[in-house]
């Protein structure tokens, strides 16, 4: 028998969660791990199935847990024996009380930015899919067709085209991608206080950033980036949260 586990703090009680099931339907308990909580349910099996009930359960706790303090969560799948969870806690208890000092009082909020070839859309979740290392159907670019080249061009020659195309349009991509990620990190720069940012060359998804707010500065962060929306119409965003601080934890998986 393993332990499903949820997150870590040390404000968290057994009977905040009383009642609550997690992944797979188990009861919700809290362990207390020296001078840390960790929240837990029984699990059977080798690893918990991505499916849409399990991330729902997942985030349904975590979502509790940050109501009640600032926990730092585990991602999704995270599973542990009650020996192995102690041993780890009690080794690192020093570096996990830094981080929870570091995270407290804040939240995670997602901005993705796509470029869109049409009217710029804007699309604000609420909290109530998987974290976003869980979600299910990421985000593809689509292949070069390298068997295509210029007409009247030998197959080598052809194929030296478009590789040279697809470089330098990655190349490209990646450049706007930076761009965008630099214009979104200044203009929020006065509500964040950390970022963890992620851009690449993709067609579609530019830039996938996650920022660490101050929950008494939410609303100031969110008119902040409705204003920025509004500045780039050829883009189109798409923003989630609150969330637990996933992004800023540094808990690493057992």
């Amino acid at each position: 028998m393993s332990l499903y586990v949820y997150c870590l703090g040390d404000e968290l009680t057994a009977e905040s969660f009383e009642g609550l099931r997690g992944v797979g339907g188990a009861p919700v308990c809290v362990l207390a791990t020296g001078g840390l909580a960790a929240v837990v349910s029984e699990f059977e099996g080798e690893a918990a199935e991505v499916s849409a009930a399990n991330v729902r359960a997942h985030n349904r706790v975590n979502a509790l847990a940050l109501a009640r303090s600032t926990p730092l969560p585990f991602r999704f799948g995270t599973l542990a024996g009650e020996h192995r969870l102690a041993e780890y806690v009690a080794a690192n208890e020093a570096a996990l009380l830094d981080a929870l000092a570091r995270v407290r009082g804040c939240v995670e909020m997602s901005v993705k930015v796509r470029r869109d070839a049409g009217k710029a859309k804007v699309k604000r979740q609420k909290a109530r899919g998987g974290d976003e290392e869980a979600e299910a159907g990421r985000d593809a670019a689509a292949g070069v067709d390298v068997l295509k080249g210029s007409a009247g061009a030998g197959s080598g020659t052809a194929f030296l085209l478009a590789k040279r195309r697809e470089i330098l349009g990655d190349e490209a991509l990646r450049r706007r991608a930076e761009e965008v990620a630099a214009w979104l990190a200044a203009g929020v720069s006065d509500f964040v206080r950390e970022s963890s940012v992620r851009v690449g060359p993709s067609e579609s998804l530019a830039v996938r950033a996650a920022h660490l707010v101050e929950g008494v500065r939410l609303d100031e962060y969110r008119a902040c980036v409705h204003e920025l929306i509004g500045e780039r119409a050829e883009l189109h965003f798409l923003t989630s949260g609150p969330w637990p601080p996933y992004s800023f934890s540094r808990i690493e998986r057992e």
